[in-house]
């Protein structure tokens, strides 16, 4: 079977898990912003079951692309796109584009849960260091990315 053909077939599987994935992504996204551990869990566990099928949808496309001696790579795409016939021509250059933004959609989804996950950490290790006595001093200098830097808050080096 040709290549393109077969990548036009795979590509729809690819789209359906990457789509939602990335709705899991946004359903996270609330959990995380609402504080729902019990929402979590249920994300968490479905999380583990699309990795494992986008694993095996990566497995897939790769051995394809392997087994077709073609370096994996838009531009192979686009050289195979032009060996077919409309519609799969246009069918195909459509759902790689589909593709490419649905993985780009979902790793901007995952940077920003990872973000309110790191803030959340952030406050909650303030509020058990506030709990436990361990207040930051005053003179506490903060980094670029508003995390302290330990050992810069200014001190007297030496009396009069």
């Amino acid at each position: 079977m040709n290549f393109a053909v077969s990548l036009l077939q795979l590509l729809p599987g690819q789209i359906a898990v990457y789509t939602r994935f990335l709705d899991l992504l946004r359903v996270e996204q609330a959990v995380l912003a609402h504080a729902q551990p019990d929402a979590l869990e249920n994300c968490t566990a479905e999380r583990g079951r699309l990795i494992v099928a986008l694993e095996a949808q990566d497995v897939a496309m790769r051995a394809l692309f392997t087994n077709a001696k073609i370096a994996f790579s838009s531009q192979a795409v686009k050289q195979a796109s032009a060996t077919l016939v409309e519609p799969q021509r246009s069918q195909l250059a459509e759902c790689w584009q589909q593709l490419l933004g649905l993985v780009d959609a979902c790793k901007k989804h995952n940077d920003i849960n990872g973000k309110i996950v790191d803030t959340r950490h952030q406050h909650t290790r303030r509020a058990l260091g506030i709990l436990m006595g361990q207040t930051t001093p005053a003179g506490t200098t903060y980094a670029a990315d508003g995390h302290v830097q330990p050992g810069t808050a200014s001190a007297t080096l030496a009396t009069a």
